[in-house]
């Protein structure tokens, strides 16, 4: 059975595209603070050796980047 983190992971691989498309309509400062948080999360992850989790992080940085430069 796949976790709860697995599933999200794969999700927002499916979704990707329509995720940066939304992504592209927020505001700029909202992006930059959701990579922030990102970042953050994706450190306490990499400490506990939550390999799951920080792969889902990781995913959710590359869409807001991807996002922010698409803009």
């Amino acid at each position: 059975m796949k976790s709860t983190t697995q599933l999200k992971l794969d999700d927002a691989l499916l979704n990707a595209e329509n995720y940066i498309e939304q992504m592209k309509t927020m505001d700029d400062k909202k992006l930059s603070k959701n990579l922030d948080l990102f970042r953050e999360q994706m450190e306490r992850a990499y400490r506990q050796g939550n390999k799951e989790a920080y792969e889902l992080l990781c995913e959710y940085e590359r869409q807001t980047i991807i996002a922010r430069l698409s803009k």
